[in-house]
């Protein structure tokens, strides 16, 4: 009884959770605008909400709700609940395929045209990191895959770091390293808004219709095949639609950690349940959060910090909780 009852509260808090954040995202920032101006704006105000603060917040939404959703499903895919894009090596590989496409163009190479088409380059390399990490931990299990995850995240932001520091030496206006490596939300377009609107519309549709699938996968391999599912095609095909995603999200507002470790596992532990109620409070609940840390991040404590920085913060003690408890080593 005493369980049921905090299960409801957290759903209800959750739910509540995504309007009071949005709320709060349109007030906060680098420049405070009163709530009369949210629901009545004028003039400067009226510039900043339209202009740079609504298409920011909309977009913090959106890329949490995505980053949370990947967490979960990669997490069901591999048994494995310390994985998101960021440990499996996803985003460092998006974000040093962004770069690259400036690094082309900087310094005259051939291929320079490949900025043009960035986000593509950034989803190549997402895919190429994901898969790398995996081939890493196919005969090591699941802590193989965690290794993995690190040293190719480690290898791609190293070499990101290098190109950075070399692009920005020829054009110190370029965003600093930091920006790629620790993620800022601080100017994104409508434009961005819509393309990964439309992704995390689909990510969410596609994710509830093939929940049973995704259970089943996650349950065994065996289990998979007895009912015509073929686990590592399947495996595959959601490892490239959501390197897709994230090569979008890197290419524009940089490496953002640990999102897909937090909400996943917070949802499963308050409300449990299999992957149809996993994912749609994930991206409720997701969203929320990067909405508040974004906040944070972009200035409400009057200076700005990246992103990953708070999550990172607020990821470590689930991850502690998660390798005391053994949960790893027991399958997930």
């Amino acid at each position: 009884m005493r369980k049921s009852f905090f299960t409801l509260f957290f759903i209800v808090l959750t739910i509540f959770s995504f309007p009071i954040s949005f709320i709060l995202s349109l007030i906060y920032g680098q420049i405070y605008i009163p709530f009369s101006e949210i629901i009545s704006p004028h003039g400067f105000y009226y510039t900043i909400l339209f202009r740079i603060r609504l298409p920011t917040v909309i977009a913090s939404a959106l890329i949490g709700a995505s980053l949370s959703i990947a967490g979960a499903i990669m997490q069901l895919l591999l048994r494995n609940p310390l994985m998101d894009p960021y440990v499996s090596g996803t985003a460092s590989g998006g974000a040093f395929g962004a770069v690259l496409a400036y690094f082309l163009l900087a310094f005259n190479l051939p291929f320079g045209w490949l900025i043009y088409i960035s986000p593509l380059i950034a989803f190549f390399f997402s895919l190429l990191a994901t898969v790398i990490t995996l081939a890493i931990g196919k005969k090591t299990g699941v802590y193989g895959i965690i290794i993995g995850g690190v040293v190719v995240s480690y290898l791609f932001s190293s070499m990101l770091t290098m190109l950075l520091e070399a692009i920005e030496y020829k054009y110190p206006q370029v965003p600093p390293p930091l920006f790629w490596l620790l993620g800022e939300i601080q100017i994104v377009g409508y434009e961005f808004d819509e393309a990964l609107g439309i992704l995390v519309f689909l990510l969410i549709i596609f994710s509830i219709i093939e929940s049973r699938k995704l259970d089943l996968v996650h349950i065994s391999d065996e289990l998979s095949f007895a009912k015509k599912v073929n686990p590592n095609r399947y495996r595959m095909l959601w490892i490239i639609f959501l390197s897709i995603i994230v090569g979008l999200i890197v290419s524009q507002v940089g490496i953002i950690g640990f999102i897909g470790i937090i909400v996943p596992h917070i949802v499963r532990r308050t409300i449990g349940g299999n992957s149809s109620t996993l994912i749609p409070f994930s991206a409720i609940l997701g969203s929320s959060i990067m909405m508040l840390s974004n906040i944070i991040a972009s200035g409400a404590l009057g200076f700005v910090i990246p992103v990953t920085a708070i999550t990172s913060v607020l990821a470590s003690p689930i991850i502690i909780y998660v390798l005391v408890k053994g949960r790893v080593s027991e399958g997930y």
